[in-house]
């Protein structure tokens, strides 16, 4: 299971917060071929999730949170704005 910066929760929150999404709504991080690609989704029976300020703001199925086992997710500033970032 990999673990969330506080700087990486507020930032998912706030993706949340912007596209207006359901409280139950959270961001689904899945594998697609070799990619690790994003969407808005509802926790599943099953799923890893990882909270800020009360809300879940990311789901993970057990296949992406073994893949990501001993991984920080963290947010780092780019030239387009702050994006997510795996940290080893």
């Amino acid at each position: 299971m990999p673990e969330m910066t506080l700087a990486a929760g507020g930032f998912l929150y706030a993706v949340l917060e912007r596209a207006q999404a359901p409280a139950e709504t959270a961001i689904r991080l899945e594998i697609d071929g070799d990619t690790l690609t994003s969407k808005l989704d509802q926790p599943r029976p099953g799923d890893a999730t990882l909270a800020h300020e009360g809300r879940n703001v990311l789901v993970l199925d057990d296949r992406v949170a073994q893949l990501l086992d001993g991984i920080t997710i963290d947010v780092e500033p780019s030239s387009e704005g702050d994006k997510l970032v795996l940290v080893h």
